[in-house]
């Protein structure tokens, strides 16, 4: 059985694991950034230690780590309008599952449950913003809906999607509800009201720069 949580920095060298075989996977399968990743995998697991409350794991009943994604509440501003930012939004970041259960579209479970999750906790949307237009077409595929392009300050192509918040059913099917990991929790970081946007734009914009930017078959 499958369960989100939230990260813990205890799950670091889990994490590590995982982004680690998504590197490995993007390079033997000739993906454009996989250097990139392999440079940022500790970077990127340590997010959870940086991040509490933020980024969360999808876990097998064994505690396994298959995949992770991070949920800020501040948008990157070139990418969003300011009416936009003003609304209520779940801005999903850093999204990684492990490729040897691709078969399992776990990131399609993962985007779920952040839409499901929004509509329990009032949020209207939730949204996410890439630089690699195959990987916008495959958010897509999820009912992502393309907004816009637009030009980064790095001078790159970043693709703005969103998808309406709303209850999915399905999600009851695939998470436990047994133990910790299975209840449904306020997520810590919508009790804080977190508003810091310059830190969301650091964490967005480094994804731009290279993490995000690779062809993801989460």
């Amino acid at each position: 059985m499958l369960a989100m949580r939230p990260a813990t920095p205890d799950d670091q060298p889990g994490l590590a694991e995982m982004i680690q075989a998504r590197s490995d996977w993007m390079k033997a399968n000739q993906l454009p950034s996989w250097r990139s990743w392999g440079r940022h995998v500790h970077e990127l697991a340590g997010n959870c230690a940086r991040h509490p409350g933020d980024m969360w794991v999808l876990i097998e009943h064994d505690n396994r780590i298959l995949g992770c994604t991070t949920i800020l509440r501040t948008s990157a501003p070139w990418t969003w309008t300011a009416d936009e930012a003003a609304e209520s939004a779940y801005y999903l970041n850093g999204t990684v599952t492990d490729p040897a259960e691709r078969h399992r579209k776990l990131g399609t479970l993962i985007a779920d449950w952040a839409v499901d999750r929004a509509a329990r906790e009032g949020i209207s949307r939730v949204r996410r913003d890439c630089s690699s237009p195959a990987l916008a077409a495959y958010y897509q595929q999820q009912n992502f809906q393309l907004v816009r392009e637009v030009s980064t300050p790095g001078g790159q192509t970043s693709y703005a999607l969103e998808r309406k918040a709303e209850r999915v059913p399905a999600v009851a099917a695939w998470l436990s509800s047994n133990g910790h990991a299975g209840r449904q929790q306020k997520a810590p970081c919508l009790d804080r009201g977190r508003s810091n946007v310059s830190e969301a734009a650091r964490i967005i914009s480094r994804t731009i720069r290279g993490v995000a930017g690779a062809h993801l078959s989460v």
